[in-house]
């Protein structure tokens, strides 16, 4: 794998796990997250966290959405990525 391509991987697993914590730290009154990480099992990398009480939960991203992420230009992927984690976090939240 080229260095550009491993350095925009690299990126956009620093930017999904900066978000993830910003969303974990919004919802900390309604979610306890007891630990989460994110993944790399080829092809796919999975964002793996348990909320206390709950079993664990996996959100799934492909190398391809990573790298785009990766990309400070592709705020329409950016955004469908975080409203994933949000919504997936209020859902269980409620559960």
């Amino acid at each position: 794998m080229s260095q550009r391509k491993l350095n925009k991987l690299e990126k956009g697993e620093r930017w999904i796990k900066a978000v993830f914590e910003h969303i974990s730290n919004e919802l900390k009154d309604t979610v306890e997250i007891v630990h989460w990480e994110l993944q790399d099992n080829d092809p796919e990398y999975h964002l793996c966290f348990l909320i206390a009480g709950q079993d664990e939960q996996t959100l799934s991203f492909t190398r391809g959405t990573l790298r785009t992420c990766g990309k400070s230009g592709n705020n329409a992927v950016r955004r469908r990525v975080e409203a994933n984690i949000r919504n997936r976090l209020l859902f269980l939240s409620k559960h």
